[in-house]
């Protein structure tokens, strides 16, 4: 199908004439990104206008030979030629706008790669295959916190996420999603009058990083008010929390310890107070699902009650090693060696809840919290791991990033990664992962892949397993720094005059700059000058954050000092 040869075409656009403004949207970016590839500017229609021999339908649309969506789901799209009509049809406008981009990328040689790098090749003529072909997501529920495609919705929207906030198109939006439950009862409104609300712990009730005694029929009455009119208030969401606050202490209290106690879970109070909550909401709210936290001392699965079906489950990785395939690695990592009981690993928890619930939303994590700057050597699992997740019956996904500045390290490229897998699990990693440093580092990208490749294989080859809370100090080793120099020196070389691809390059380096500054000892002395370099790098580069608990300022005057905490109790609130 010829869709226009010397910036000239006789193809139009057609849309329902009813469509709504994300639809509408799909179409103005269709003729924006074919103008861009071709020359020509197709003008958009509705579908008022009398048929015509060339045309391409977005959407729903009144035209001989529009596919049906009633098998599609996660927001799928059809792309389709019939006779000189092309149809791009989505099982909803999400599914619309994602038909668009898709056609761009799989059959028009587009990329999407990061916020401020796309690849959108010229062609002339500018032709597609004849297609017939279902594209459906794996995850119902897809969502990064990098901050590269979270800060930016439309370029969140070519990625393919489903929460793209201010856009024409309508996202699906959680509320909340974690530690909630002083939305609804908090000890500074309750705690002077009602100190029976609030966790019992060694025989006392107490103030300071507590829980709610979900066991007490005020805290439901109070809770499932006021969820209610949260919900009233937000009728855009689909996601409302009811969920542990981000600290240890659950209730005690005798009620709350027998039925933890049968469930052999603290989740055992939990699940039955939210599936409380849940049938309380479910007859106004039908659409609605009530999300809680199996997270730490609430991630193993209760032995006897199940979750209601207007109930989700997030379950959080946060106690796993990242440098190996999580379905396999069960070795303890810091600072939850002696806090989790490795006795019953995440794994089993997983296989566990995918069995009690067909809401089973994954919260994962792939960046290194203590020190955004540090090596996160994950990029050879991530495949692995969401295939584990899909095969143990996760329907939703959220990929944890540094979500507070854009990244120093390779944010971009694990971002690409992981947008790409949560549609396409099966895919080839390899071959994106090389299309991306090409398109987002030049002529630097093979050096940097020999640089990505040699620390993977130094964790997998010598068993260095790390958490989301590790130093660099201890998992890249001094030994290996002259190679890992020498190969960012040639990825420089390969690019200097590449002004973009070099400021790409330079900025991914700050994590190599990082490493070697976290060895040196203040006594030294180019101590000083090598960290007001190190600080001239990192503000040249556009980071605006470095640590997660820390301003940059902040992290500044640890660094001219010398005294950039390598502990993690610094960074781990206290249980």
């Amino acid at each position: 199908m010829e869709l226009m040869t010397s910036g000239r075409s006789d193809y139009r656009i057609v849309i329902g004439k009813d469509a709504s403004p994300g639809t509408r949207y799909a179409a103005e970016e269709l003729s924006k990104y074919l103008s861009a590839i071709g020359g020509a500017a197709l003008p958009v229609v509705t579908d008022e206008e009398e048929p015509a021999e060339k045309e391409i339908v977005i959407g729903k649309a009144d035209r001989e030979g529009l596919p049906s969506a009633s098998a599609l789901k996660n927001d799928g799209y059809i792309l389709r030629s019939a006779g000189k009509r092309l149809f791009l049809t989505g099982e909803n406008e999400r599914g619309n706008v994602y038909a668009v981009y898709g056609l761009l990328e799989r059959h028009l040689g587009c990329r999407f790669f990061a916020w401020d790098a796309e690849r959108v090749p010229r062609r002339d003529p500018l032709t597609v295959p004849a297609l017939d072909e279902a594209v459906i997501p794996a995850f119902a529920y897809r969502s990064t916190s990098w901050h590269g495609v979270a800060a930016f919705p439309e370029f969140a929207l070519k990625r393919g996420m489903s929460n793209a906030r201010g856009t024409p198109v309508t996202p699906v939006l959680p509320h909340s999603l974690c530690h909630t439950l002083f939305n609804f009862v908090s000890p500074e409104e309750y705690f002077e009058t009602h100190p029976e609300y609030f966790s019992m712990v060694d025989g006392k009730r107490v103030r300071d990083r507590t829980q709610l005694c979900l066991t007490n029929p005020d805290v439901l009455s109070i809770t499932v008010g006021r969820l209610k009119e949260t919900i009233r208030s937000h009728p855009e969401c689909r996601y409302f929390s009811v969920s542990q606050m981000d600290w240890y202490n659950p209730c005690e209290c005798p009620a709350c310890r027998k039925i933890d106690e049968e469930e052999g879970s603290h989740m055992g109070t939990v699940l039955r107070f939210v599936n409380a909550c849940a049938d309380a909401v479910k007859d106004e709210f039908p659409d609605v699902l009530i999300e809680t936290l199996a997270y730490q001392y609430t991630r193993r699965p209760p032995k006897i009650t199940k979750p209601r079906d207007n109930v989700c489950i997030c379950l959080c990785s946060i106690e796993c090693c990242f440098t190996h395939p999580m379905r396999s690695c069960q070795v303890p990592v810091r600072p939850f060696k002696h806090l989790v009981d490795w006795d019953h690993p995440f794994q089993e928890d997983l296989r566990g809840w995918g069995k009690l619930t067909n809401n089973l939303f994954i919260w994962d994590y792939t960046t290194n919290f203590r020190f955004y700057l540090a090596p996160m050597i994950n990029l050879h699992v991530l495949q692995d791991n969401i295939r584990f997740f899909l095969e143990n019956g996760v329907s939703s996904i959220f990929e944890q990033g540094n979500g507070q500045a854009r990244s120093g390290e390779f944010g971009e490229l694990r971002a690409y990664l992981l947008t790409r897998l949560m549609w396409e699990p099966e895919g080839d990693v390899s071959r994106w992962t090389d299309e991306f440093l090409e398109g987002y580092y030049g002529a630097a990208g093979k050096a940097l892949r020999r640089y990505i490749d040699l620390l993977s294989d130094h964790v997998t080859r010598h068993g260095v397993h790390a958490g989301i809370y590790e130093s660099p100090m201890d998992v890249v080793p001094n030994t290996m720094l002259p190679a890992l120099t020498a190969l960012f020196d040639e990825a420089e070389e390969a690019v200097r005059n590449d002004p973009e691809s070099l400021s790409h390059v330079k900025r991914s380096r700050l994590q190599l700059e990082f490493i070697k500054h976290q060895r040196r000892l203040p006594s030294s002395d180019d101590f000083q000058g090598e960290a007001e370099a190190l600080i001239e790098k990192i503000s040249l580069s556009g980071v605006e954050r470095i640590q997660e608990s820390a301003s940059l300022e902040e992290s500044f005057e640890e660094i001219r000092k010398g005294d950039l905490p390598d502990s993690w109790e610094v960074f781990w609130r206290p249980f």
